[in-house]
């Protein structure tokens, strides 16, 4: 053969190899994300035999059968988060995802024809778009006011687009992706290169989003983009994403709040991974790290489901879209029955592979009990980093949960709060963690996004149940200084009758140490379990220090000797978050007694906070409020302790007892069954004794990393 035919033979072959590769992925099948045509088969097979799926797919026929015929409306982005363009460009991604999986499953062109339409009126208005006109994020998108939501939309049109890809002819394909998916992609991946390739949940969904509509349409550039960065060198991406953002107990070090947000696009780009690129093995990555995430989500919540409030959280359930879209498709995955339980709750499953599968094995009644439990999860890529530790006692329907807080910083949704705590009972938050100061999607408090409140006040350590020296925040409220520290947990025990955790900081104040340990008993002659907090703080020099309780409910009674402030109110501060606390009372300096208590009533049961008294403890009463003059904070009470000195021990005993029924007029025991708590602290040995008004000694000691309980 000649050079120049060689030549020619290779260039030919190049050129073959490099179509082939570019378009590794343009031979799939379709649908091929969530849905597959097995997929499809069987639903169609097993729709009337399988209630829950039976169920979620008539809910989802009824309404889009209801607007599939409407006039299209792509309107032209203008209002932020709760307006009218915002909420529709939403509902418009979530009713073309319906109405794609109602095509395959029915085969009906008017579900197909609405897709088309939709898209077709994308591709003509999105070349033209500015950036979005409202500025209240530095990551602005083009359809919504934040470059998040514009990946969100693209994560579930991805899966729209690929159930209709084979109704649509392919000139119709090429106006689809060349005006909308090609500009969208550019303007995600490479316009915001930085979020695109941040490890953050923002660039979680950016990968995803782009990674999905990468196999869509068979653009290998982007889906390698998506895993292994925008250079391909593997240094950020979605797989680096689960190795800096997941512990290796699968905690997401922003918090539960933004585990159980960041889950979906994790999960389903997973399952997407997994149904067209299967040799990466992608749920088996880093020990099976994305089941253990959508585990360890369901821990981190009470028995309601409701999502503890730690660092920007907001009310959120495991009922919320993302967690069901993690149960699914880990159970598919896994099979494990357990998961069924909190698949029954929810109450529906994703209209996929994975969601009949899991409303099969319930209609089989496979379903066995999911076991919210004590445990300590680790925080930090490396699970170095602190954690979070949760004691319980009691079974779902009256559980005593504590949660104890010493994890690492959080990113920027992280709060300055180490070794804070929140306490809930009787199906109810009792001492809260504030969360977020936002109200999210409601137009007229500040566009639906975070208020200025939220790094003024809920962030900062005062506005939390932990210790404040010398009214600063942690680290002084520097997030680049918070990054580079963490707590180190010094003990958990789950014992029957006695759980405990404990941690030390010695970073958040210069020069103090701070050190708290938690314990949960179950001593006879106590109906609820008790919690014992022993709070140690050392330092060389005198500093002022403040421990807050956040208790939800009304004062009943106490025996502090306090003035109360019923004209006139200051507030108790001037920065950092006390500016925002009004001072309603306050006690005497050099108060006398072993012992201070306060009980205060939540629903139908009594509580009561009973506290070691120091000749150089104050108490104070504060509520929050003062500063506000547009009512955005949640008028809350707390109750306060303060020391002064170099170092301090605070003991509390926090007690659950009693009964107000309105409706039949009776009232038991509002008063605490504690007659006196005493602490002792021998060469590292503490003890601490109950004496009960049954004339009973519970005596608690802890030494080494080890407790112990005994009752005489």
């Amino acid at each position: 053969m000649s050079i120049v035919k060689k030549t020619f033979t290779y260039f030919i072959l190049t050129v073959i190899a490099a179509f082939f590769s570019a378009s590794l992925f343009a031979a799939n099948e379709h649908p091929c994300l969530i849905l597959s045509k097995d997929g499809v088969a069987k639903i169609k097979r097993e729709t009337g035999k399988v209630p829950l799926f039976d169920k979620t797919l008539s809910a989802a026929k009824s309404e889009i059968d209801l607007i599939v015929n409407s006039p299209i409306d792509v309107p032209a982005p203008k209002d932020a988060g709760g307006g009218y363009t915002h909420e529709r460009h939403k509902k418009n991604y979530n009713e073309m995802y319906k109405a794609g999986v109602l095509y395959q499953l029915y085969g009906d062109q008017k579900y197909a024809l609405f897709i088309k339409n939709m898209l077709n009126e994308y591709a003509k208005m999105y070349p033209t778009l500015p950036l979005h006109p409202v500025q209240k994020s530095k990551y602005r998108g083009k359809l919504f006011w934040q470059g998040l939501n514009e990946c969100v939309w693209l994560v579930h049109t991805a899966q729209a687009y690929d159930c209709v890809y084979d109704y649509l002819t392919a000139k119709e394909r090429e106006n689809i992706e060349k005006n909308l998916f090609v500009p969208m992609v550019k303007f995600i991946a490479e316009d915001n290169y930085e979020t695109f390739n941040k490890i953050h949940n923002h660039g979680t969904w950016a990968v995803a989003g782009v990674g999905m509509i990468g196999y869509v349409t068979g653009n290998k550039d982007w889906v390698e983009k998506s895993l292994y960065g925008s250079e391909k060198d593997k240094k950020t991406g979605f797989l680096m994403q689960i190795n800096k953002l997941f512990s290796p107990d699968g905690y997401f070090t922003e918090g539960p709040y933004y585990q159980r947000y960041s889950l979906q696009p994790f999960i389903v780009f997973a399952q997407a991974i997994e149904k067209n690129q299967p040799e990466l093995k992608i749920f088996e990555y880093r020990n099976q790290i994305l089941s253990k995430a959508v585990h360890t989500s369901l821990q981190l919540a009470y028995t309601d489901g409701q999502f503890f409030h730690l660092n920007d959280a907001l009310d959120k359930t495991w009922h919320s879209i993302e967690i069901v879209y993690g149960v699914d498709i880990i159970y598919n995955k896994t099979k494990d029955n357990s998961l069924l339980a909190i698949a029954k709750e929810q109450g529906q499953v994703i209209l996929g592979d994975a969601g009949i599968e899991v409303a099969k094995a319930i209609a089989e009644n496979r379903s066995e009990p999911f076991g919210q439990k004590t445990i300590l999860i680790r925080d930090g890529a490396n699970g170095d980093e602190g954690g979070i530790g949760i004691l319980r006692m009691g079974d779902s329907s009256d559980q005593t949960a504590l949660v104890f807080k010493a994890t690492a910083q959080g990113m920027g949704h992280g709060h300055f709060d180490k070794l804070s705590i929140s306490y809930y009972d009787n199906g109810k938050e009792i001492l809260q963690d504030y969360g977020a100061a936002r109200f999210l999607n409601i137009e007229p408090k500040n566009g639906g996004h975070y208020l200025p409140e939220n790094d003024d006040w809920a962030k900062q350590t005062i506005a939390h149940n932990t210790l404040v020296v010398d009214e600063t925040s942690n680290y002084g409220g520097k997030l680049n200084i918070a990054e580079k520290h963490s707590p180190t947990i010094t003990g958990f025990y789950d014992g029957k009758d006695i759980k405990a955790v404990s941690a030390i900081e010695t970073n958040a104040y210069s020069g103090v140490e701070m050190n708290r340990t938690l314990l949960m008993i179950q001593p006879e002659g106590f109906s609820k379990p008790l919690v014992l907090d022993v709070y140690d703080v050392d330092s060389e020099s005198d500093h002022q220090y403040d421990l807050s309780f956040y208790y939800m409910g009304q004062l009943m009674s106490t025996d502090i000797k306090y003035t109360a402030h019923t004209t006139q109110r200051t507030q108790l501060g001037t920065k950092n978050g006390y500016q925002y606390l009004w001072k309603e009372a306050e006690s005497a300096e050099n108060m006398e007694g072993n012992n201070v208590y306060m009980t205060f009533l939540n629903g139908n049961r009594f509580y009561s906070i009973t506290t070691v008294n120091n000749n150089n403890n104050r108490y104070f009463f504060n509520r929050i409020g003062a500063n506000d003059p547009n009512f955005n904070l949640r008028n809350e009470p707390s109750f306060m302790i303060r020391n002064n000195g170099s170092k301090a021990t605070f003991v509390s005993v926090i007690e659950a007892h009693g009964e107000f029924n309105p409706r039949e007029e009776y009232t038991i025991q509002p008063y605490s069954n504690i007659k006196s708590v005493s602490y002792a602290n021998h060469n590292a040995d503490k003890q601490i004794n109950i004496e009960t008004k049954d004339n009973k000694t519970v005596t608690v000691s802890i030494k080494d990393g080890a407790y112990s309980v005994k009752v005489k």
